[in-house]
């Protein structure tokens, strides 16, 4: 299990493995939304307990139902979208969302597939980053947010 400290260390489940966790309060835009669709648990809970402990605001949604619930009653500024649901796949869910939300904020795909074919699809569906799970950290996800929630502003201004 993965809990970031009060120090900016995070710890994962072995003593001794110790990472520093990214510390944006100075540079960072004041109060970035964030609503995370992810059904696993363990996972929403740790990537909201790091997007929390660097000042982020974050919903989880576990399906994509509730996910389009969240969105109807509220506009978080960053997507972070798994591909596997209980109720649809990730692809269907950011397919809807351009149906039903045309100015929806940035998604980012975090999955735990990795193939080209998989990412070309979510790219192709305007994801603007697709991200393996094993492959990131959720400190290297957070530094990322303030460019992803630019990137999306830039785009909604040009609409």
């Amino acid at each position: 299990m993965w809990f970031p400290d009060q120090s900016g260390i995070a710890t994962f489940g072995r003593p001794g493995m110790a990472v520093l966790a990214s510390h944006l309060q100075a540079g960072k835009q004041p109060d970035i939304h964030v609503l995370m669709i992810e059904d696993d648990s363990s996972i929403a809970e740790m990537y909201r307990l790091q997007l929390e402990h660097d000042g982020y605001r974050v919903s989880v949604a576990t399906t994509g139902e509730i996910a389009f619930s969240t969105l109807t009653g509220t506009t978080p500024d960053l997507v972070l979208l798994d591909l596997l649901l209980p109720d649809r796949s990730g692809f269907e869910v950011l397919s809807l969302l351009n149906e039903r939300f045309p100015n929806h904020p940035p998604v980012v795909i975090l999955s735990n597939y990795g193939e080209p074919s998989m990412i070309d699809r979510g790219r192709a569906l305007g994801a603007i980053e697709y991200l393996v799970k094993s492959r990131v950290t959720p400190a290297e996800i957070s530094e990322q947010i303030p460019g992803w929630v630019d990137v999306g502003r830039r785009g909604q201004k040009e609409s």
